[in-house]
């Protein structure tokens, strides 16, 4: 005979204790659970009076554990219920979490998954005990069919009737989301086509305001937006969607944005002159601001500028390359810089100017920027804003002249002034020159819009001395 030792922790059971069903199935959890107590009643020890107090006190609450079974519902294999309530409580781009209404007194039950994309036929994908389940690894903007039925093991294995739907992942972000060409009251919008969706919801924003907008079918990747508000800012988003049991399931987006109206500067003139491009346009309406791009291929885009002037040049460019310019307006809308349409220019870069063949040695002046550059065989040796001749009054000329002399220090006399200057190169017979201007504190920006000289180039004084050191006379100097 197998005696019995029960403790504390523990309650084991041995093979000759009277026919108690559910004591011998906690008899087995306790075995697995202590080990080592199973062990040391099959080697023959005794039970001790204390102990088989505690067994007395253990068998009411066995009592007690049948008196709660008769309250749990007894299936038979035709009064299984069905599962009801299956959704989906949580998703990501590649796992879905479902949940269905809990029936107490099954075994558990069987979830059966196909992937509705594929085409496939349900399989038996997993048995479990609670009434949720996360599903992992699947894929983006996918769509599955699930069945989840509830079954119990008296008799065999029995099933209830499934419960059925369709859940999806969420779908990728849409790629290639941009404006496209816009007028004074539409804008156009595009994107790629995403693959794994059922089709697309755009949204606007109009005065701080979300809603929907638009929903469009997957094959469809573009939209022209009419009848809007000229200098009105608007902002867009686009989600693309799975559509399944519990509703639109949408993935991330980016949004786009735009003011009505604000369309690219008009050319004004730019040309390529002197290995440069100068860039003049005309102001937009409801521009703040211009954004200068340029590229050699039409694909690889590089910023120049951004500036709130109608008018760049640029750097020194290589002679016989062709470049390309794009000129987008802007408006800044709480603190964002919004692009609006584009203008496009082509240039060849070339030296000639004024229908001439230009030295690799000159001065260039720059009427529009104020500034100055001194070339010396084919590279900037000086460069620095300037101060040229009251706009409007006694404007500088324009032409391609040359340095006619050298004078330091100089006495300059006009009507009504006298200046005094150390380093005096005149350009034009011995009226307009460069030379330094020490009562000037700045030079460059529009100075010569009221405050401009009496048709000389005033230059610092370190710059002046640098290039009166260096010049010879017959180089030419170029002013536009």
């Amino acid at each position: 005979m197998l005696v019995i030792v029960l403790t504390a922790t523990a309650v084991i059971l041995g093979p000759q204790l009277s026919g108690d069903h559910h004591a011998s199935g906690r008899a087995s959890a306790a075995q697995i659970e202590s080990p080592g107590i199973a062990d040391s009643l099959l080697e023959g020890q005794q039970v001790t009076a204390s102990e088989s107090k505690e067994q007395t006190t253990d068998e009411k609450t066995d009592a007690a554990d049948d008196k709660d079974d008769k309250d749990v519902p007894s299936y038979t294999a035709d009064t299984i219920p069905a599962v009801e309530g299956l959704t989906r409580i949580g998703e990501s781009s590649d796992s879905i979490v479902l949940k269905w209404d809990d029936i107490p007194g099954v075994a558990g039950y069987r979830v059966y998954r196909r992937d509705i994309d594929k085409d496939e036929s349900y399989m038996l994908f997993s048995s479990v005990s609670s009434n949720e389940l996360r599903i992992r690894n699947l894929n983006p903007g996918s769509m599955y069919g699930f069945k989840v039925a509830a079954f119990i093991t008296r008799g065999g294995t029995h099933e209830g009737e499934a419960a059925e739907a369709r859940f999806a992942t969420i779908p990728t972000e849409v790629t290639g989301f941009k404006l496209g060409k816009q007028t004074k009251d539409t804008t156009a919008i595009k994107w790629d086509k995403n693959e794994s969706c059922d089709g697309y919801i755009l949204e606007r924003c109009f005065n701080g305001e979300w809603s929907e907008h638009q929903v469009f079918d997957k094959e469809t990747t573009e939209f022209t937006d009419e009848s809007l508000k000229s200098g009105r800012a608007y902002y867009y988003r686009l989600f693309a969607y799975r559509e399944d049991s519990v509703g639109k399931l949408c993935g991330k987006t980016n949004d786009v944005y735009t003011v009505a109206g604000l369309l690219g500067p008009k050319d004004n003139g730019s040309e390529s002159k002197l290995g440069r491009v100068s860039l003049d346009y005309k102001k937009s309406a409801y521009a703040d601001g211009y954004l200068i791009y340029y590229s050699k291929d039409k694909k690889d885009w590089k910023k120049l500028k951004d500036t709130s002037r109608t008018h760049f040049s640029t750097s020194r460019l290589k002679n016989g390359v062709t470049y390309y310019f794009r000129i987008y307006a802007y408006r800044e809308v709480s603190g964002r810089k919004i692009k609006g349409g584009y203008t496009q220019m082509e240039f060849v870069a070339k030296k000639q100017i004024y229908d001439k063949e230009v030295p690799d040695t000159y001065v260039e002046v720059s009427l529009e920027d104020q500034h100055m550059w001194y070339i010396v065989d084919g590279d900037v040796y000086l460069e620095s804003d300037c101060v040229t001749g009251n706009y409007g009054s006694m404007d500088t000329p324009s032409g391609f002249f040359a340095v006619n002399g050298k004078c330091s220090p100089c006495t300059l006399k006009g009507d009504n002034y006298v200046s005094y200057v150390d380093y005096w190169m005149p350009f034009i017979g011995g009226g307009w020159g460069l030379h330094d201007a020490t009562w000037r504190s700045s030079f460059g920006g529009d100075i010569y819009k009221g405050g401009g000289s009496h048709g000389c180039v005033n230059h610092p004084y370190d710059i002046a001395k640098k290039m009166y050191a260096h010049i010879e006379e017959g180089t030419p100097v170029i002013v536009y």
